[in-house]
């Protein structure tokens, strides 16, 4: 019996040989080439069943390769591979209709499954060669920042959405300054309409009046100081994108009003009998919880129906912990660009402070605070004393309050110690950035000790 062929490319020799290991344990045969090149020169030959494709690679790279392989026809399961997972390559992956995306280090089970799964589907493969074209999107689109498993599926559905009708209306869910007007730009950026205009409304700045003016415009004499012809936003997006910030503090009655909008796809002035057609997509976000509005009477059940055709919920800072030093590193060129400041990096004692630091505000406090620091910093290097003195004098948590579940002596220092042990080494590490050499110097102890540490309370190690 034939096996199934997969083939490997990347032009990382160890990498190379750890998967072909993998997937030939698994009963799979398995080719290899070094780059995109030698790819597009052995794939009609080799006819595998799945790819595994690099992104960064000489010569040829994978996502050159890929739209090389659907310009040829060529329509069989690729799962992309990058070092660097931005946001950039996962939206521009996915639009090119790549089966999965996949961070290095590679996670051999998750690989297993993977590779399953494709199989599966091969038939199933999803085509998007109508937006191919959009490669050539301007690097500078890269302002949301983060190579976390949370933010590689935020790009994923960003990726999605591009490819889907412009009619399909997408909602944002998160807490304030999570970047959810980013994400929507980002969806509006990447689309086939990119062209067209991308509209902003918050829904909480504008009273009930003036909100309904901004949103279908007003004739002239509608109200008082109406004295000419308004056009509203959805008459101005035209066939772009509107999106609607903060809708879960959006009036009942203009509720009604725009629900009728989605439904029909049409909307009148202000003041006027002439019925104008929208093509926009609409985006919206909340920082609420919407099935909690509903319950309590101040959101219409049926909107929220039609708002939430496709869902993104973006993660918190807290729950994203690795991206600081990525945002942080994003921020301090920023600023000091802007600033013609001559900041140029962050003691160890500062990120610690980022670090430990719980974030209520988000990626958007987070920014403020380093446009701060580069502010007040003197030198060349932020310090702690440039920090704002909340985030500066932020101390670690422990559970010390926790329920005590034995009297007997032994049993319950061994019970406090161990719950002690288990909230330290997840700071310590969090601080450290993953560094088991950082982390034992921090904590004045051997590495091994560390180790022992990660592995007794099922951390594991980067």
């Amino acid at each position: 019996m034939k096996k199934t062929k997969i083939m490997i490319v990347d032009d990382d020799p160890g990498i190379l040989y750890s998967l072909s290991l993998t997937l030939r344990k698994e009963g799979y045969e398995v080719v290899t080439a070094a780059d995109g090149k030698e790819c597009l020169q052995l794939i009609k030959k080799e006819d595998p069943q799945v790819v595994y494709m690099d992104i960064a690679m000489p010569e040829v790279n994978g996502l050159e390769a890929l739209q090389q392989l659907k310009e040829q026809g060529i329509d069989i399961p690729v799962i992309v591979m990058t070092g660097h997972g931005t946001m950039q390559n996962a939206i521009r992956a996915v639009q090119l209709g790549v089966y999965e995306y996949v961070t290095k280090p590679l996670d051999r089970e998750k690989i297993k499954l993977t590779t399953k799964r494709a199989l599966e589907t091969l038939t199933l493969k999803r085509e998007v060669t109508d937006l191919q074209s959009r490669l050539g999107v301007d690097d500078e689109i890269g302002e949301i920042v983060g190579q976390s498993p949370s933010m590689q599926e935020v790009y994923k559905a960003i990726g999605s959405i591009t490819a889907s009708s412009n009619l399909t209306t997408v909602l944002l869910e998160g807490e304030s300054g999570t970047g959810k007007e980013l994400v929507a730009k980002a969806i509006h950026d990447h689309g086939p309409n990119a062209k067209e205009p991308f509209v902003a409304i918050n829904c909480t700045v504008l009273p009930e009046a003036l909100l309904a003016s901004e949103l279908y415009g007003h004739e002239k004499g509608t109200f008082t100081g109406a004295i000419e012809r308004r056009i509203g936003k959805l008459e101005f997006a035209n066939a772009g994108t509107v999106f609607l910030d903060e809708i879960g503090d959006m009036s009942l009655d203009l509720q009604k009003k725009f629900l009728r909008v989605l439904q029909e796809r049409q909307f009148q002035r202000m003041g006027s009998n002439q019925t104008l057609g929208v093509n926009a997509r609409f985006v919206t976000a909340t920082n609420k919880t919407l099935k909690d509005e509903i319950e309590k009477g101040h959101f219409r059940e049926d909107l929220y129906y039609r708002l939430n055709v496709v869902n993104i919920k973006l993660p918190s800072l807290r729950e994203r912990r690795d991206d600081i030093p990525l945002l942080i590193d994003h921020f301090l060129r920023l600023h000091t660009r802007h600033l013609a400041q001559s900041v140029k990096a962050i003691s160890d004692e500062a990120m610690t402070c980022l670090m430990r630091y719980t974030w209520p505000g988000n990626v958007r406090e987070l920014g403020n605070v380093i446009h701060s620091s580069v502010t007040l910093e003197q030198g060349d290097i932020i310090h702690p004393s440039s920090l704002p003195a909340h985030v500066r004098e932020t101390e670690m948590s422990y559970p010390y309050h926790a329920r005590m579940t034995n009297l007997n002596l032994e049993a319950a220092r061994k019970q406090f110690t161990e719950m002690f042990e288990k909230q330290y080494i997840h700071n310590l590490y969090q601080v450290a950035e993953g560094n088991v050499a950082k982390a034992a110097d921090i904590a004045g102890v051997t590495v091994r000790s560390i180790q022992r540490l990660l592995q007794k309370y099922g951390i594991r190690e980067n």
